[in-house]
């Protein structure tokens, strides 16, 4: 092995030490979101999965946040989610990573109706949850669980302003550069996979320990509003920091690695 493979391996590897303990301590700091119903916080872990994977690679990514989220749910008493955290978190990195690789090459075209298709998705979210709100309130009695159903209003106003954000993405992408367009349409694909793969664990988890089909889905679907709000939020701040360090990396040569 070379000396540059050797420090090219090297480096990875404190890369990954640096955002695995940053995603570990980043779950200690939570955010309480005002709310009339139940009690909503945010948390940057998974913001870190998101930016590492962006700035360096979706492996860099993927296993920082599988290792240092997993390591907090061991030591914190959430030992059960350790198998979940593990493959959602790595997940969330390779997607990130797979997706905003893709604005490097070389004559890529714009992700334009991805991004729009994104935008149209989250804003009709939004609406239909308001209108769900407006109808029925927000804890929704649902047959079956006992869990009631909680759309915070925080949820919909945050898809809401993601839809929109993501919508002058797309009217202004002549603006912005390819690389740019598919962070962004990176860091949205990551966490779409990870509020699915929330909601197939949920269910699955539920029909092993013996419920029924119907209301093991509802009752996992009543933990989406909060991972949702986190996802937002995690995409926001991620694409707001990956701007100006991207720039100071390129700089200083660290953004050339790109895989383990």
């Amino acid at each position: 092995m070379s000396t540059d493979e050797r420090k090219f391996s090297t480096k990875s590897i404190v890369l990954i030490g640096l955002f695995a303990a940053l995603c570990y301590v980043a779950l200690f700091f939570k955010i309480p979101i005002p709310s009339p119903v139940g009690k909503p916080f945010l948390h940057m872990g998974n913001m870190f999965v998101i930016l590492a994977s962006l700035l360096f690679s979706g492996m860099i990514g993927g296993l920082s946040g599988s290792i240092g989220m997993g390591l907090f749910d061991l030591t914190q008493g959430y030992a059960a989610s350790v198998p979940k955290t593990l493959i959602l978190k790595f997940g969330i990195g390779i997607i990130v990573g797979a997706v905003a690789a893709k604005g490097d090459k070389e004559g890529k075209k714009s992700p334009l109706k991805w991004l729009a298709l994104a935008s149209i998705i989250l804003i009709l979210a939004a609406i239909i949850l308001f209108i769900v709100c407006l109808n029925f309130g927000n804890e929704i009695a649902v047959t079956g669980i006992k869990k009631k159903l909680v759309i915070n209003p925080v949820l919909y106003i945050f898809s809401f302003i993601l839809g929109i954000a993501l919508g002058v993405v797309r009217l202004i992408s002549k603006k912005l550069s390819i690389k740019l367009q598919y962070a962004i349409l990176g860091a949205v694909a990551g966490i779409a996979f990870n509020l699915v793969g929330e909601f197939l664990f949920g269910t699955v988890t539920l029909l092993i320990s013996g419920s029924k089909f119907m209301p093991a889905v509802l009752s996992a679907a009543v933990s989406l509003p909060a991972t949702l709000i986190n996802g937002t939020f995690s995409i926001v701040v991620a694409v707001a920091l990956y701007v100006p360090l991207s720039a100071a990396l390129s700089r200083s040569g660290l953004m050339n690695i790109r895989s383990l």
